[in-house]
């Protein structure tokens, strides 16, 4: 088995993965007092995000079709997974890791027009009912 995947991340700016230590955080809601510190991950990684995408202009700002990749130690992506399976991230295929490069492509060409929500509206077309402001000289 390979020591890293290939993570694709189709948020426009990435998104660091935490992994967090579960004994410790349950620890934190047993506590009588609250703990006001933020929890400290155990370890974290940064993944690249669409504008990061090989093919990504900003004067188009096309997102759809758009994915940043990012090289993960398997160990980490298995353990982050595990933590957050039930995530929208995960469910709706925000993010998702795949074991080689080539993969990564293929499953970007499947999900080339499913569409995540963040891609913003199509300028092409109106809205019904949405008509085009009219210039006066």
């Amino acid at each position: 088995m390979a020591d890293t995947v290939t993570v694709l991340c189709r948020l426009p700016s990435g998104i660091r993965l935490d992994l967090h230590d579960l004994s410790s955080l349950s620890e934190r809601t047993q506590a009588t007092a609250p703990v006001m510190a933020p929890p400290q991950a155990r370890s974290s990684i940064l993944l690249n995000g669409i504008r990061q995408d090989p093919l990504y202009h900003p004067v188009e700002n096309r997102l759809l079709g758009r994915a940043g990749r990012t090289t993960v130690p398997t160990d980490f992506w298995k353990a982050w997974l595990e933590q957050n399976r039930q995530s929208d991230l995960i469910t709706r295929k925000i993010i998702f890791a795949e074991t080689t490069p080539a993969r990564a492509d293929n499953a970007m060409a499947e999900l080339a027009k499913d569409r995540t929500g963040l891609e913003g509206a199509d300028n092409t077309t109106l809205t019904e009912g949405v008509t085009p402001m009219q210039k006066t000289d």
